[in-house]
């Protein structure tokens, strides 16, 4: 090849990548020296995560076991109550109640006379309760003996609005409290549940 060849060959390569380079420095998407380049990738929603069950702890056992007497239906504890005990469903609307409290057999029998005349006379309250504790009997609980008392409104006016109701209450000491079991309703039913109300106190036990 003789040198006007070579330099004719020279120059159409040279002719050809500056073309190249031109086209590239036209296009607006060539990357030049000190281009910075950003990109977005997209990203499908993130998978929700699976709900997680409460695991709350498990119920306290009881501490106080008992039968139940046929016809009642037990509802278990609730708040300051060990137990509730519905008599005739929950219709009917008379329960007995299981909790633990404190005070002497006597203050606690005045309160509960109270607690079903109102503000009567405290002399006249105090003498019924009275006459309650001197009719009541004693049952055998675990080697305790529990006092079943039945307190009504006779005597008192009928202006008290306790007129055909009562309460039929028993206190079981266990150390430095007492056990109260307690029913306050109709008292026709509280005269048809006392053998049924004796035997759920006699079957009490606790730990």
């Amino acid at each position: 090849m003789n040198r006007s060849s070579f330099l004719s060959h020279g120059l159409l390569a040279a002719g050809f990548f500056a073309a190249v380079a031109a086209a590239g420095c036209g296009d607006g998407t060539a990357l030049r020296p000190g281009d910075v380049r950003t990109y977005t990738v997209a990203k499908g929603a993130p998978a929700a995560a699976p709900p997680r069950e409460s695991a709350g702890p498990p119920p306290a056992a009881s501490p106080v076991r008992y039968d139940v007497p046929a016809g009642w239906q037990d509802q278990g504890a609730s708040g300051m109550r060990l137990t509730t005990l519905l008599i005739g469903g929950p219709d009917a609307g008379q329960e007995v109640t299981l909790s633990r409290a404190r005070g002497t057999l006597r203050d606690n029998v005045i309160r509960w006379q109270k607690q079903l005349v109102g503000e009567a006379d405290a002399a006249a309250v105090t003498a019924a309760a009275d006459r309650a504790l001197a009719a009541a009997e004693t049952v055998d609980v675990a080697g305790r003996p529990a006092t079943i008392v039945l307190l009504d409104a006779a005597g008192f006016s009928a202006a008290t609005g306790a007129e055909g109701q009562a309460i039929l209450a028993a206190v079981i000491p266990t150390g430095d409290d007492s056990l109260f079991v307690k029913f306050r309703g109709a008292a026709d039913v509280a005269a048809r549940e006392q053998e049924n109300f004796r035997s759920f106190v006699a079957s009490l036990r606790w730990q």
